[in-house]
């Protein structure tokens, strides 16, 4: 007689809720030991700013000493960048969420991030969405995450190519949006990773940006991904619900 044992039941792929939620209870979790970390770095920090800026005063006449304190306060300031950033993410703001338009924080982001795109001569190609979007947004949040997005693309792209920024709206009213650059394509590690805390590829870098990205997307209940576009490049993809 054929046997009768029951069939496995198929997998179900979690609900990006879910998801949302587990990483909201792990960054919670880390969050905590990296706003303990932090508190504990600054007042070492501080000393050590201090004695750097009493000995360039006391011994102004030497280039040797001049060279290294500008070394050490440079580095200060490197490490006072980085406690800020595991301070903001140890201590997150609820998003207070009214009425707007994505394209709108675009706008001021570009903006103050002119000058770090003229630097490397670079051109913003820009579709906006038409007619304009309407979801429920923090401005002054998703414009810290459209920052960190922003220079990721910035620091990968090469100097005087293009950027393309594209951003529409969906038959449901979602808002959809595209920032691609003409960068090197991620890999395989890299794009698996992208979005992990303290993970990083770059010399420098914190790993803090676009893990603090996703988590302000996340609290808008949206999603944000990164991909290699084609021909080439990079593309990160944020969709924010309608609201």
């Amino acid at each position: 007689m054929a046997s009768l044992s029951p069939s496995p039941s198929p997998t179900t792929a979690p609900r990006p809720a879910d998801e949302r939620a587990e990483r909201r209870r792990r960054h919670e979790t880390i969050g905590e030991v990296a706003a303990g970390v932090a508190r504990e770095l600054q007042n070492p920090l501080y000393g050590i700013s201090s004695a750097a800026q009493l000995l360039r005063f006391r011994v102004r006449d030497d280039p040797v000493v001049e060279r290294n304190v500008g070394r050490i306060l440079r580095e200060v300031e490197r490490m006072n960048r980085l406690v800020t950033e595991l301070l903001d993410f140890g201590r997150p703001t609820p998003p207070r969420l009214t009425p707007g338009d994505p394209d709108a924080v675009w706008d001021t982001v570009l903006e103050n991030e002119r000058g770090r795109l003229e630097s490397k001569s670079l051109l913003v190609q820009r579709t906006r969405a038409e007619p304009p979007a309407s979801c429920r947004i923090d401005a002054e949040l998703l414009a810290q995450a459209f920052r960190h997005v922003l220079v990721n693309a910035i620091d990968a792209a090469p100097d005087a190519s293009d950027l393309a920024l594209a951003s529409s709206v969906t038959p449901d009213g979602s808002w959809h949006c595209t920032l691609r650059n003409a960068g090197p394509p991620l890999a395989g590690e890299a794009q698996e990773r992208a979005f992990e805390i303290f993970y990083t590829t770059k010399a420098g870098g914190t790993g803090l940006g676009l893990a603090l990205c996703q988590r302000v997307i996340d609290g808008h209940g949206g999603s944000i991904t990164l991909e290699n576009a084609q021909p080439d490049g990079v593309a990160a993809t944020i969709d924010l619900p309608h609201g």
